[in-house]
């Protein structure tokens, strides 16, 4: 038969003890607290006393060795080209993309189509007027866009 006296538990442990006394359960690694310079007086430490009241759990591959070879480089951004600068498509419409004027229009865009009643402008308009009946301008917006077949 078994005799008395201090058992280890097992890990991770079955449960903490309260308070001051408590520990961590799940037996993992821990980030080291760091102190955070700049902060108003006294916060600096009441964050310490944070970080070190509840740690915050460890990365269990930090200390695994990457190879940065291995790791797959993330795709290259045009360079920026200033506002003000002259147009790299000088034979290309400024309305290109666009639903009117000569160029392309948005299918170009490789975007999906959205339902014409999904327009947020749209459905912005008629909650104002739906707020505001008497409002004759946004009265005849709706009509305009009820005739051009963008409302049903």
């Amino acid at each position: 038969m078994a005799s008395g006296g201090y058992r280890k538990p097992s890990n991770p442990a079955p449960m903490s003890g309260p308070g001051a006394m408590s520990q961590r359960t799940d037996g993992g690694p821990t980030q080291a607290a760091q102190y955070m310079s700049g902060l108003p007086y006294g916060q600096g430490q009441a964050q310490m006393q944070q970080q070190t009241s509840a740690p915050i759990a460890g990365n269990p591959t930090a200390s695994a060795q990457v190879n940065a070879a291995s790791m797959p480089q993330a795709p290259q951004m045009p360079p920026t080209i200033g506002i003000f600068e002259p147009t790299q498509r000088p034979d290309e419409p400024i309305t290109a993309g666009m639903d009117f004027g000569p160029g392309p229009d948005s299918s170009v865009l490789g975007m999906p189509n959205l339902p014409k009643d999904d327009d947020p402008a749209i459905r912005a308009i008629q909650a104002l007027y739906m707020q505001n009946p008497r409002n004759e301008d946004l009265r005849l917006i709706i009509q305009t866009l009820n005739d051009e077949g963008r409302i049903s």
